[in-house]
């Protein structure tokens, strides 16, 4: 049967374009590929469940509404046991189906029955002007624009200063060979323009025009594998607003470089081998030592718990983020068959004094955190948690634990080396380095010079007056911490506990407490005074637990922890200070000086450093940062979060706050 629109239907019942010589989905497995494609690429359930206002989606190109009707399924669906935003679903159709073909059309869904009614019930006989209707009780709005997707879409006011309106896109259409009117640089600038921060976007087509089309508008786009007759779809996130007014938050975009070199050997430089060499990029690693894993991350037992506190502001807004994301790699890891000593036991912050225990009173009133990572415990059940008898109360954070560095070290680079993507060069002392004319470098060793095309500077305090990164705010603190031989008191204790320091379980018949905090300081030979400072801190916080002398010490390790002014670590390239002063001088007299000038960078060098004591933290999410700007995914941070780990954070609140001449 042919149609006004020139839609014939094949013998299968599917509808077929004449026009575009094209079907409108694949009968085998259209409805798995939409839902995959655009439910599944654009994690439409975590959204839902996860969104507090209005979730609006936008698609360019209703067809036969098979996508709006998965996504109204999946929408009650969820409704019958969870709390969901409105749902608004705004699409754009050139040639609309009659009420007959859209009905002929989805026969073939017995799955989607129920919805297709309800879309029948307030679809017209002809779609002739554009369809605004409200269902399922007022939750559920559609709104189909007839005509051209861009022109639609322009025609989509925002009010003045919005933060943008669409949450999620479907960008559907028929395909770009087919119908490349509709693939347009307008037709993505208009996407862009009505985004809200973060707004993702899944599409059935990986055409390199098309992908540059959506990257130029903003997008930060990957390729995913797909279980069909197509092998890839392409996802993404809206992330890099071209048009803020603060180019200075925009990040450098490279090609996909083939190889990198890292310059480092403790857990910031394993963790981005690791991600660099899984999205098959050559990796060589110079370490100054003899062995990896000899600075901060050769102490025998660390911590691992995020910085948490009493309100929900940036720097734990970044912390929980970054503590679930290394839990995640971490176990990730183990269940790959990398071995490394470990215990997701709990970490207790102990209420040791009577500010403290404010703390844990505002804590247990006023919930800023979910309770699986953090919530206060009282005596009686912190006594329990830690299997040993205590006199405090706390905080507890049930996921985290301990960790043998060292081990995880060599474990993520053992992963890194399979594919045989990485080289590990030890002994090897970086001291300088030139950029060369083709903006690639020359590195000054010890064992002579060393050609590198894109650098990856992940040392710690020890090389914090290393070139281009002298420029910044680094600051070198000694820590030292003291092993102790368990023994019949102690061996009990099951968790971590933290006071003024901290102390850990046993592992191999070893205790860990510390640690100092020096700041300004280089020297990393253990002293007798610290591991007494050690012994007093105990006795001073938690005196029911110091069970140990001098001649309980088994060992002492000094390491310097590479620290920032604002307590977040750095990542992403490497600022050019001297042009970020000219470029943006007028930030002195206006803050709020709009500019879309993108930020000045020394190319090809790129940081990730001042991770502090937490290290183990925060390094695998930020190794997914730097990997992102390396390969132009999508960022796993919010755009305010990646500025506030940007290297030029530090140089733009300086012009700001007319520090400059500080600089000079």
């Amino acid at each position: 049967m042919t149609t006004d629109n020139k839609i014939t239907f094949q013998e299968d019942g599917s509808p077929y374009s004449e026009q575009f010589d094209d079907i409108y989905f694949d009968t085998e497995s259209g409805f798995q590929q939409s839902e995959q494609v655009f439910i599944n690429g654009n994690q439409i359930k975590q959204q839902l469940l996860a969104n507090q206002g209005e979730f609006v989606i936008g698609e360019t190109g209703f067809g036969t509404g098979l996508n709006f009707l998965l996504t109204l399924h999946l929408y009650l669906k969820l409704a019958k046991q969870h709390k969901l935003p409105k749902l608004h679903f705004i699409s754009t159709e050139k040639y609309p189906l009659t009420r007959q073909q859209l009905a002929q059309s989805l026969r073939c869904f017995e799955q989607l029955t129920d919805e297709v009614n309800i879309l029948l019930d307030c679809y017209p006989e002809q779609l002739n002007q554009r369809l605004d209707v409200n269902i399922v009780t007022n939750k559920v709005a559609l709104t189909i624009y007839l005509g051209d997707a861009t022109d639609s879409l322009s025609q989509i006011l925002l009010p003045r200063k919005s933060p943008g309106l669409v949450n999620a896109w479907y960008l559907d259409g028929f395909s770009p060979a087919k119908n490349p009117e509709m693939w347009t640089p307008e037709l993505f600038q208009q996407m862009a323009r009505l985004s809200k921060p973060q707004a993702t976007i899944s599409t059935f087509t990986v055409a390199g025009f098309i992908r540059r089309g959506l990257q130029q508008a903003g997008f930060r786009l990957e390729k995913q594998g797909y279980q069909g007759k197509k092998k890839e779809i392409l996802v993404g996130k809206y992330q890099q607003n071209r048009t803020s007014g603060k180019g200075y938050q925009l990040r450098t975009e490279i090609a996909k470089p083939q190889h990198v070199t890292i310059i480092g050997g403790g857990i910031a430089s394993a963790c981005t081998a690791y991600a660099l060499t899984e999205k098959g990029i050559k990796v060589t690693l110079y370490c100054r030592d003899k062995a990896i894993a000899q600075g901060a991350s050769s102490n025998a037992i660390g911590a691992i718990y995020p910085l948490l506190h009493q309100q929900v502001d940036d720097i734990s807004r970044f912390y929980q983020q970054a503590f679930w994301h290394a839990l995640k790699q971490y176990k990730s890891l183990a269940k790959s068959g990398y071995s490394f000593s470990h215990r997701w036991c709990g970490l207790l912050e102990v209420s040791y004094k009577k500010a403290l225990e404010q703390r844990q009173q505002i804590f247990a009133d006023n919930n800023p955190w979910p309770d699986e990572l953090i919530h206060s415990v009282s005596k009686q059940q912190a006594s329990e948690l830690a299997n040993i008898a205590l006199d405090f109360g706390g905080l507890f954070m049930p996921n985290a634990g301990w960790i043998a560095p060292a081990e995880l070290v060599t474990q993520l680079l053992q992963a890194a080396t399979v594919n045989n993507q990485l080289k590990i060069k030890t002994s090897v002392n970086i001291h300088g380095m030139t950029q060369l004319e083709n903006k690639k470098w020359l590195l000054h060793s010890n064992k002579g010079d060393i050609n590198a095309s894109v650098v990856v500077f992940c040392g710690g305090a020890e090389s914090i007056d290393f070139p281009y990164i002298n420029q910044l705010p680094l600051t070198s603190v000694r820590g030292q911490v003291t092993s102790l031989a368990s023994n019949e008191k102690i061996n009990k204790l099951s968790t971590v506990l933290c006071h003024k320091g901290y102390l850990t379980p046993s592992h191999n018949n070893i205790h860990c407490i510390g640690a100092t905090f020096e700041k300004h300081s280089h020297n990393t030979q253990a002293s007798i005074k610290d591991d007494q400072y050690n012994l007093n801190m105990l006795q001073r916080c938690l005196p029911s637990l110091n069970h140990w002398q001098q001649q309980d010490i088994t060992a002492s390790k000094a390491r310097l922890r590479c620290m920032t002014p604002d307590h977040l670590p750095v990542v992403g390239a490497m600022p050019d200070i001297e042009q970020h002063k000219k470029r943006y001088a007028h930030l002195a007299k206006d803050k709020n000086w709009r500019i879309n000038q993108s930020a000045p960078v020394i190319e090809n060098l790129y940081l990730l450093t001042g991770l502090g004591a937490r290290g183990l933290c925060t390094a695998p999410l930020l190794a997914d940062i730097l990997l992102a700007d390396l390969t132009g995914t999508p960022y796993p941070v919010d755009s305010d979060m990646l500025f506030n780990l940007s290297p030029n954070r530090f140089i733009i609140r300086d012009i700001i706050k007319r520090k400059i001449a500080a600089h000079q």
